[in-house]
């Protein structure tokens, strides 16, 4: 993959303002195992009366990466349109810097499934997820 492409999905995932919010960082993509990694940041206003991160900004930033990672896999031509998403909390995440990855698991004509993790500080699995989402031609976006 050229880096040219990697910047333009780079370039479009800024626009949104979710990136902002979760202080998105591509790192890269492992080509042993086909994985995007990135770093994300939970601020205070993510967090729930247990001073954990609540459920939805978890959902949030797991959409996020397996979104990015598809329009990254796609050269930028397409971006997912979500149809579904399953998120598993194995533990909590704390305020601050966590991992995350992503792996497209099947990349069709019209629907992509993606796998999506986010990683505590101590590199423990937090919550996993399951996105399913129809392809849309960024063509269409403006």
């Amino acid at each position: 993959m050229e880096v040219k492409n990697i910047n333009k999905s780079i370039e479009r995932a800024r626009s949104g303002h979710t990136f902002h919010f979760l202080n998105t960082k591509y790192i890269g993509l492992d080509k042993d195992t086909y994985t995007y990694k990135y770093e994300l940041e939970f601020s205070k206003e993510c967090l729930n009366p247990f001073k954990t991160v609540q459920g939805g900004m978890i959902a949030s930033a797991i959409d996020e990466i397996t979104s990015i990672s598809v329009n990254i896999l796609t050269e930028d031509k397409y971006l997912p349109s979500s149809t579904d998403i399953h998120i598993t909390f194995h533990r909590p995440l704390l305020l601050g810097k966590v991992t995350g990855t992503a792996k497209i698991i099947k990349l069709g004509k019209q629907i992509v499934s993606i796998e999506g993790k986010l990683f505590t500080s101590s590199g423990k699995v937090a919550a996993s997820g399951l996105h399913t989402a129809v392809l849309t031609s960024t063509t269409n976006i403006n």
